[in-house]
Order: structure tokens, then sequence, then C-alpha cells
């Protein structure tokens, strides 16, 4: 499936199909964000998946970020939203969970290429050697504990808003995880705002925000803001759900703070008219080609033009 997705990718630049995102906005603004993680060589992969612990593809993703540049303009959520350019298509990059590769590999691409960015962080994991639950999980997958299959598979149900077994989790409890630093810290962080980007929460402990209650939803948000207020001097304005799941008491939680803008996993593109507490992204990952980029834009445009009065 992935090399026959490269492939299509590949003839789809070569008929310069980029012009057909390009017509879409001819008469109205779209608004594409971007949905990055990691560059580990576990998440991102050709045919067979490498360590979680190994990083890569750095020429990858400067490639992308330069064909995004060439043609597409930049633009935060309120230069769109508030400003209401009157056509053209617009790019944000999003990148989730704040790992130490963010700094080390995207930070200085993109800044080469001058475009905008927003960097979601667990905060509680910031400057530490604490892991993700996921990370944990795919780890053991790399050493052989667990298969990749079954540990997949139990992710996609975690993204659906359902629990990971408990038969995991008591592996992940009795296993000695490598005290390696995944996370960024908060001078890399302070770096990355002074050069104009933006540091936002992602919550505090990555919870589960639809299946937890007011109280914890709640403390969540509010956790997050002020440890990236007090450690950065760093206003909030924007917040990516974790592994896309809310429900209506965390919209009814965000609407009252401090929070105008945020994320959602929900693939799509977004128009003025859409709901500024649920932007749609386009999950993409560092090691796409550009021929794969182009086919995911293409594909989710054509499920907005076509099919947006049935979905």
């Amino acid at each position: 499936m992935h090399i026959l997705k490269i492939t299509i990718g590949k003839l789809l630049i070569v008929l310069g199909c980029v012009r057909l995102i390009k017509f879409l906005g001819r008469n109205k603004p779209i608004f594409i964000v971007l949905n990055y993680h990691n560059f580990s060589k576990y998440n991102n992969y050709g045919v067979k998946r490498g360590s979680i612990l190994e990083t890569g593809y750095d020429e990858q993703f400067g490639h992308q970020i330069q064909w995004l540049s060439k043609h597409f303009k930049f633009l935060y959520p309120e230069e769109f939203f508030e400003n209401k350019p009157k056509k053209g298509v617009y790019v944000l990059l999003t990148f989730d969970d704040g790992y130490k590769d963010n700094y080390d590999i995207a930070f200085p691409i993109l800044k080469k290429y001058n475009s905008k960015a927003i960097f979601f962080v667990v905060t509680k994991l910031i400057g530490t050697k604490e892991w993700l639950l996921h990370d944990k999980l795919r780890y053991l997958v790399t050493v052989e504990t667990l298969t990749e299959t079954e540990i997949e598979n139990q992710l996609r149900q975690l993204n659906q808003g359902k629990l990971i077994d408990q038969k995991y989790l008591s592996i992940v409890d009795n296993f000695d995880i490598p005290n390696h630093r995944l996370m960024m810290n908060w001078e890399e962080l302070s770096e990355i705002i002074n050069e104009g980007y933006f540091v936002q929460p992602h919550t505090h402990n990555h919870s589960m925000l639809s299946i937890s209650p007011m109280e914890k939803q709640f403390a969540e948000l509010n956790t997050s803001i002020e440890v990236l207020t007090n450690k950065l001097n760093h206003n909030a304005k924007y917040f990516a759900f974790p592994n896309g799941m809310f429900n209506s008491t965390t919209l009814q939680i965000l609407k009252k703070s401090i929070i105008n803008y945020s994320f959602t996993t929900i693939s799509g593109i977004n128009t003025l008219d859409e709901d500024v507490f649920k932007i749609k992204r386009i999950g993409v990952n560092a090691s796409d080609t550009l021929g794969v980029i182009l086919l995911k834009l293409l594909r989710t445009i054509c499920i907005y033009t076509y099919c947006q009065d049935f979905i």
C-alpha cells in the first residue's frame, strides 16, 4: 500500500496536480492545517519500522517545507479567520506533543523557509525523561516484547476513545524504559518562541478528555496554560486535543477560557465559516514524499468538495 501511494504521488507531481489545489482557492479561501508529531524511524518509515529512539528524515522534511512555501502562503488562524482573505490557499504547520526532534530537526528548517508553526506540548513531560504511553508501547515493539499488530490495534482504539487493555499497561509498568529524553526542555521552547513561533497547551498529562469528568478536563487545560505562562511568559490562545478526543464539555470549558482556537485530528480543510474550536487537520509524516503529501491534500480536498453534504 505504501509503495502504491508513492507511485501515485509521483504521477501527481509529474502531472502538476498542485494546480488543482490552487484552483479550489480561486474564488474562496481555504485553510489547510498539517499535523506532524515526531521524526522517529518507528513512526516515519518506508517499508519497515525502525527504532523509536532513532530519528531522521530531515532532508525529506526540508523538501516538504520548501515545496509548501513555493506553492502556498503560511498563515496563523487569526490571520485567516479574522482578516478573512477573499481567495487563496493558506497553510499552517502544527506539531503535537513536544518532541525534542521538533527542535533538533524541524525548527532550523522552519526558520530557513520563514514558515508558520504551532508546537503543542504536554507540559508535565517538558524537560523530563518521562515518555508518553504510546511511545512506551512502541518501544516494547522495537525490543520484540510485544508485536506491532497488537500494539497498533490498541493505539487505534485509543484514538477512538477506548482505553488500552490493562494487560499491556501492566507490561509497561514492569518494564525498564530507557533513560532517554524524548521531549523538549524549557530552554529549547523559549528559543522557539523567540524566533516568532507559538508554543501552546496540549494538556498537562496528555489525558483522554472525552472520557474524563469535567473537573479533570478543567484541571488538564488550566494547569497546562498556567505552566506555559509561568515557564515561558507566553500567552495561550491555541489548543490541540490529545488523540483528537473531545466532547461537548471540553468545548464548553475551552469557550470559557482564554483559548481562541482549538485543533482536532478530524481530517479536512477549513473555510471561513468553520467552527474555530474544531479546526480540521491533515495528518502527515516527515518521511512522506512530496507526492504522498500532494496525494493526502488532494484526497482530503476531493472529500470536502464532493462529499461535504454527507459528512
